[in-house]
């Protein structure tokens, strides 16, 4: 085994390998002090003449990932354990000080991606905390030998720091199935029941998940079937149809019944304010508003499947026209196409070609050609597929001119797509009418991490139908002109403005980003002195550069919405699960602001926030504090986690360092971390979905509730590890349910 590690005061990179080939020559020394003894000769004597690499191999047999060969070697834990007290005691004399913890805990800091943070408070709060736990009395800057193994006899778990993996996995398991909140498992049936009803309970939990959407995909499906249906044998019974055309007839006027069908249907998932109106009453259980841009797209893959049939059946009656008798031409058209018939093939091709119906169609035909590649770069060429996907627009608006000439039917296409269209552009006319356009900056803010915060006037069309969860729309002309960007409002129904919170991620963000710090920095620049010194204090002790009010007049924000999205859902559910990954926690902060001020029937929140920068934080540091002070049911259960850092179980120094924050926020609910008093404290890692969700469940069924709302605003990855567990623990118990919901992604 070859690791490298950092000693607690040299920062030197130790090689593992080398001490494990000296434990191993030692495997028959009979004493602890036969190994010492022969560590202090293979590196040429101990003593105050040793270099910082031979020290730091000395303290890494216990600062550093110990083995159980290792531990067998010398004998015993606690063998181990006091010859870890002697090398923490760098001063040799007899106890560790201050200083000794306070140099630990600066390494375990920085192998835990927390050297960012204000260690000069963390570091002498987390020694506090161990050495109040250790028994030392106020005014001890200490810890003896006895109260540090005394430390360890009392506190089992720390001893993980010098087991093997197998070992730490297994006192892991079992430390994981200790602090569930029930020692009973959730599925009490006999193993022989639990197999025969497995399938029927998996089913019936696919079908409470996803029966809505089961339904309204099987009545678009059977909707396509029957518009197929119907058309082609309506042309199936005209003969003078089949005489020129022949069978192709068939298949392309059933593919043109279904393109009418899926053209009307392809713009209703994209009429947001619609479906938000839509939303807002009892349909919202009948309908999947939450899916509707999965339909779009599978709505989309229709219309090119439908298309390509279409073009190909055409291409055959094109080649039948192009050899059918005259007299059954003009018996089916006509003097629709002229007085004459050209007899060569090719002039029969130019004249279907260049009829109305012709022309439309190879215009869409090119619209779809160059609009529909760019859906599949839709994240790396944002902007490409935009602009292209407004083709799709055009290609609509040519499918109502396209049937105008008569040929074969009076013109349906208009009255499929009138609807939906008048919709869609009603409502992108609107938004560029004063009532968008003249929305007042309040406060611009530039972040930790490139985030930036918006605070706007709210409109007076909002004030009755906005709701926690919602999103706007926001341009900004300066950036650019026609782009508008989907955001999540971080602030309430009840709260007089409306609040923005985006990091800089792309291209249309980046600039927006740059925008609000150009002018941030531009005005500290021209302030007085004594303005200067004012922003730079609030800037250093929050990490916000704040736009001056005179230069936040000048700033231009249009904004279209409210609309509404999947997180408005936790009103409907008594026991509520918030997720929110990194910046996707916005809509989670506008519903628990809304759970603080009206809990309404809401019993219990369990809110998640995981985040990779520690400084994150603090950006709703403010709201984190008001729920603690106005919550004393403490119905509302917050959690952070910080993925980004590495608790490794076999490193004293970090075991240590989280010991000493667990123990304090026990006794005081006070977050060494936070640096605040609060009922949680923030976690390292990832959630242990499967053990936080059981833990849920069998609070949420101690309270009388058989079922609970999931709402993630968060990656795919996250969103598909949640919905797996929650399924599963669905399907092991009927009688209980997750609905698991996740914010989809607009553009």
């Amino acid at each position: 085994m070859f690791r490298k590690f950092s000693n607690h005061l040299t920062m030197k990179p130790i090689n593992m390998l080398k001490l494990g080939r000296l434990v191993k020559n030692q495997s028959s020394s009979s004493s602890l002090d036969d190994v010492v003894v022969e560590i202090d000769v293979s590196r040429g004597g101990a003593g105050a003449g040793e270099t910082d690499d031979e020290h730091s191999l000395r303290l890494s047999m216990v600062l550093s990932l110990c083995s159980q060969e290792l531990v067998t070697t010398l004998g015993n834990q606690h063998s181990a354990l006091e010859l870890a007290f002697e090398d923490l005691d760098v001063d040799n004399n007899g106890r560790v000080d201050r200083h000794e913890f306070e140099a630990l805990f600066a390494t375990a800091m920085q192998h835990n991606n927390l050297k960012n943070m204000n260690n000069d408070v963390i570091i002498p709060a987390a020694v506090d905390a161990l050495m109040e736990d250790a028994g030392v009395p106020q005014g001890v800057d200490y810890v003896t030998k006895e109260q540090f193994l005394g430390m360890f006899e009392r506190n089992p778990e720390l001893m993980c720091c010098f087991e093997d993996e197998q070992t730490l996995i297994k006192r892991r398991g079992s430390v994981q199935e200790y602090t569930f909140d029930r020692k009973q498992p959730f599925n009490v049936l006999d193993p022989e029941e639990e197999q025969d009803n497995h399938q029927v309970w998996s089913k019936t939990t696919r079908w409470k998940n996803s029966r809505t959407r089961w339904i309204w995909t099987g009545l678009w499906i059977l909707a396509n079937i029957f518009a197929f249906t119907y058309k082609g044998i309506k042309y199936a019974r005209r003969d003078e149809a089949m005489d020129v055309f022949g069978n192709c007839i068939i298949v392309a006027r059933g593919s043109a019944q279904c393109l009418n069908l899926n053209c009307s249907l392809i713009l209703l998932p994209v009429c947001r304010h619609f479906l938000t109106w839509l939303r807002a009453t009892r349909l919202r259980f009948v309908i999947p508003f939450d899916s509707s841009l999965e339909y779009h797209i599978y709505i989309g893959m229709a219309i090119a499947v439908f298309t390509t049939t279409h073009v190909a059946a055409h291409i055959c009656d094109f080649h039948q026209f192009a050899h059918a008798e005259e007299s059954d031409i003009f018996a089916l058209f006509g003097d629709k196409l002229g007085d004459k018939i050209p007899e060569s093939k090719g002039g029969r091709w130019e004249l279907l070609l260049s009829t109305r119906a012709g022309v439309t169609g190879i215009i869409m035909v090119v619209c779809i050609l160059i609009a529909y590649p760019f859906t599949l770069k839709r994240r790396e060429k944002f902007n490409s597929f935009w602009y292209t996907h407004h083709l799709l627009l055009i290609m609509i608006l040519a499918l109502c001119i396209h049937g105008t000439a008569n040929l074969l039917d009076p013109c349906q296409s208009v009255y499929w797509v009138i609807f939906p269209l008048t919709l869609y552009f009603w409502r992108r006319l609107q938004r560029e009418t004063p009532s968008c356009s003249q929305i007042q900056v309040l406060a611009a803010d530039v972040l930790e991490d490139d985030i930036v915060r918006l605070k706007l006037s709210k409109p007076h069309s909002w004030d009755h139908v906005v709701k926690a969860g919602m999103y706007g729309n926001i341009n900004i002309p300066e950036v650019s002109l026609l782009e508008w960007h989907p955001f999540t409002m971080t602030s309430a129904p009840f709260e007089d403005y409306i609040e923005f919170h985006f990091r800089k991620v792309g291209d249309w963000t980046s600039e927006a980003f740059q925008l609000v710090n150009n002018c941030a920095t531009a005005k500290i620049q021209e302030s007085d002195d004594e303005e200067k010194g004012k922003l730079k204090e609030e800037s250093n002790e929050m990490s916000v550069r704040t736009v001056h009010p005179d230069t936040v007049r000048s700033l231009t924000v249009k904004l279209e919405g409210p609309i509404g999205a999947s997180s408005q859902g936790f009103s409907d559910h008594p026991i509520v699960v918030l997720v929110g990954a990194g910046i996707g926690v916005t809509p989670m902060i506008s519903v628990l602001k809304q759970l603080v001020f009206a809990p309404g029937r809401m019993k219990r929140t369990f809110f998640y926030w995981t985040t990779r920068d520690p400084a994150n934080l603090k950006l709703f540091e403010q709201l984190v504090k008001k729920i603690y002070d106005s919550d004393p049911n403490n119905a509302i259960r917050l959690r952070h986690f910080l993925t980004s850092m590495k608790q490794d179980d076999r490193d004293l120094g970090s075991v240590l360092f989280h010991h000493a924050t667990r123990s304090k926020h026990q006794r005081t609910n006070f977050d060494i971390v936070m640096g605040n008093h609060v009922r949680h404290q923030v976690e390292i890692g990832r959630p242990d979905w499967k053990k936080e969700l059981t833990s849920i469940k069998m609070e949420s069924k101690d309270l009388g509730y058989n079922d609970c709302g999931i709402f993630l605003c968060g990656p795919q990855k996250m969103a598909d590890a949640i919905d797996d567990v929650s399924f599963d623990l669905s399907k092991a118990d009927p009688n209980f349910h997750f609905f698991f919901t996740k914010e989809t992604n607009y553009f």
